[in-house]
């Protein structure tokens, strides 16, 4: 399928594209933290590591329980790549590439599976070296499963926009 070729594509990127980074990490103050971030009524955690002093790789994930329905399980991985070293306000564009799990309440159904992917530009501000809020702007692709009524369009890809607001703390 010719989606799964570009997913796979796009993961070997996110993964690979730190290690073309030449910069010394030796010095970087900051190695991995705790971000929450708010997009409309939905909230994830992410777990941000710097891989050195501009590129950021963190996996996030999110759970939703629909009362009678199903209960759903977001599993993303997102890279930053920051435009400056961070010190103050630093902008940076991102890519995310992941799957959203319905695991319904009836165990005779199965599960359905959509699949998100990404870009956006953004900026995080850094109030103290280990502490920060950010603001993102996004484009998102989704691929919906026959059954999934998640994005209202099943079985089809939808294009959408949004905004992610986050707060970090780092280690």
């Amino acid at each position: 399928m010719r989606i799964n070729k570009y997913l796979l594509f796009l993961t070997i990127f996110m993964l690979c594209a730190p290690a073309l980074s030449a910069q010394d990490t030796s010095d970087t103050v900051r190695r991995f933290g705790f971000s929450a971030s708010i997009q409309s009524e939905h909230m994830d955690f992410l777990i941000p590591i710097w891989v050195d002093d501009r590129v950021v790789i963190a996996p996030s994930v999110s759970y939703r329980n629909i009362e009678g329905d199903t209960d759903d399980l977001s599993l993303v991985v997102a890279q930053r790549f920051f435009l400056s070293t961070p010190v103050n306000a630093t902008p940076f564009l991102g890519f995310r590439l992941g799957t959203v799990i319905g695991i319904p309440e009836e165990s005779e159904v199965d599960n359905t599976i959509d699949y998100i992917g990404g870009v956006g530009f953004g900026g995080e501000y850094f109030f103290k070296p280990k502490f920060s809020v950010g603001i993102e702007l996004q484009g998102n692709l989704t691929i919906s499963d026959k059954r999934s009524s998640r994005f209202d369009n099943p079985g089809n890809i939808n294009f959408s926009t949004a905004t992610a607001l986050t707060a970090s703390i780092y280690f």
